[in-house]
């Protein structure tokens, strides 16, 4: 028997992202054993103009979840406090909204102009399944980068697997018919495509290997 709709979402999205998360997750140098903080530094970099291209898609939802919050505040201000931090070595900036992402961002909601709400519930399943990785990079990375408190990494602390099992909920009841499941799917490749994107640059940037 057929799994009904709203149970496809989230298992078309889990399909649809599982070859460029694992990509993106083997690439990443704050996964390796001798992770520095120049490499979390980095990659804070990245992740600042990655969120800033996809709030305002994603502020676009708050009606339709009353309670839940999209608001970017709180992350953005863990990313600043990242950077800002007296352990930092590097001379990194703020960066400016990756151009490359709100491309990617654009394209994905031409592709489904009836079901653009769709493709931005599809960057929120990235952006909030994100929070949970990140956990576990805390886990492995805090002790060895002491001092630095890794704002970022520790997302909603105690309350993140909470808030992801809300965020499915309303998720599951937002994205339920097979256009928008697709639209949904688009959106999570395009968020997916526009980090990835960001990444390559600063490491072609850096000189270092794709």
């Amino acid at each position: 028997m057929p799994l009904p709709a709203m149970t496809d979402a989230l298992q078309a999205l889990r399909r649809a992202t599982a070859e460029r998360h694992v990509q993106i997750d083997s690439g990443l140098p704050i996964a390796r054993a001798d992770a520095s903080l120049a490499d979390y530094l980095e990659h804070v970099h990245a992740l600042a103009a990655w969120l800033q291209a996809l709030w305002p898609a994603l502020q676009t939802l708050q009606a339709h979840a009353p309670g839940f919050g999209f608001a970017p505040a709180a992350r953005l201000s863990a990313l600043r406090e990242d950077l800002a931090h007296p352990a930092e070595q590097a001379t990194l900036t703020w960066p400016r909204p990756s151009a490359t992402t709100a491309q990617c961002l654009e394209q994905a909601l031409a592709r489904h102009p009836g079901q653009t709400d769709a493709v931005r519930w599809g960057l929120a399943y990235v952006v909030e399944g994100s929070q949970l990785g990140g956990q576990v990079l805390h886990r492995g990375l805090a002790p060895r980068l002491a001092p630095h408190p890794l704002r970022y990494l520790q997302g909603d602390g105690a309350g993140t697997g909470a808030r992801w099992k809300a965020f499915m909920a309303l998720l599951r009841a937002h994205v339920a018919s097979p256009p928008a499941i697709a639209a949904a799917c688009d959106g999570a490749l395009a968020a997916f495509q526009g980090l990835q994107a960001h990444f390559d640059t600063m490491e072609a940037t850096q000189g270092t290997p794709a």
